[in-house]
């Protein structure tokens, strides 16, 4: 589906992605993991073609996304960034509609599969009770479910999340992991999603993308690459990693705790 080949990117001459190759396949989420400053949310954004690399190509099923507009792109791939835009005056339904925009021109009118499309992503994200409410009247975590809301109604192949469970709490934080599986399952989507706690990356990934200083570290399947050693080396802190039989995932505990 996605592929990234020997993809370098600078920034005022400093190099922050340095030959990167990976690829995605149709029905798997990838896990992007890391310390702060591994460029984690450029290669992103770089995947997602908002960043034109030094050198290297982003490909999306053969076809050079730096060749097509971003509208093209846009029915594609979906991005949801780490620092979301603010937008006052509109209400969730308004936010989420937004969502369908890559597939009208400017003064589009919506049809009635837009309607369901952004009433499904409503009611996936539990929103049904705050749709009609001001995006500014909501908490920290209802705007980012109704951010996330705005993604889903999008309905790309590929979907690209920078750090989509920080502003959520415990219960909404496994939902919406649990949502990315389900949709991943039902309707055979790709994701690409920046996490921070690597318990929860285990517990939604099929497979890491480990950054370090610009470059990737280690790839594979998470449970055969999360060792104490790279989580030492990588994060620079001790840790045990135990595995229990009732339990498909290892879990992750500092040596410092108990």
């Amino acid at each position: 589906m996605l592929q990234v080949k020997n993809l370098s990117f600078n920034y005022q001459n400093k190099e922050i992605l340095k030959d990167i190759c990976f690829s995605i396949n149709q029905g798997e989420i990838i896990a992007l993991i890391g310390p702060n400053g591994s460029g984690k949310s450029t290669l992103l954004r770089a995947s997602a073609g908002f960043l034109r690399p030094k050198q290297g190509v982003v490909l999306f099923e053969n076809q050079h996304l730096h060749k097509h507009s971003r509208k093209w792109v846009s029915r594609n791939i979906s991005f949801l960034p780490q620092n979301l835009e603010k937008v006052n005056h509109i209400t969730v339904w308004e936010l989420v509609s937004r969502g369908r925009s890559p597939y009208h021109a400017l003064g589009w009118i919506l049809s009635k599969g837009d309607q369901e499309r952004i009433e499904w992503a409503i009611s996936y994200m539990n929103l049904q009770s705050l749709q009609n409410r001001p995006l500014q009247s909501l908490s920290g975590g209802e705007r980012q479910r109704a951010w996330i809301a705005m993604i889903l109604a999008q309905d790309t192949k590929l979907v690209l999340l920078d750090e989509p469970v920080t502003y959520l709490d415990m219960k909404y934080q496994w939902e919406l992991l649990n949502v990315m599986k389900k949709i991943k399952q039902q309707y055979n989507k790709s994701f690409i999603v920046v996490l921070h706690d690597l318990q929860h990356a285990l517990a939604v990934a099929d497979r890491f993308i480990v950054m370090k200083e610009g470059k990737i570290y280690a790839s594979g399947e998470p449970t055969e690459i999360v060792t104490p050693h790279l989580v030492e080396d990588v994060f620079e802190i001790s840790a045990k990693v135990h595995r229990l039989p009732e339990y498909s995932m290892p879990f992750i505990i500092p040596s410092a705790v108990g």
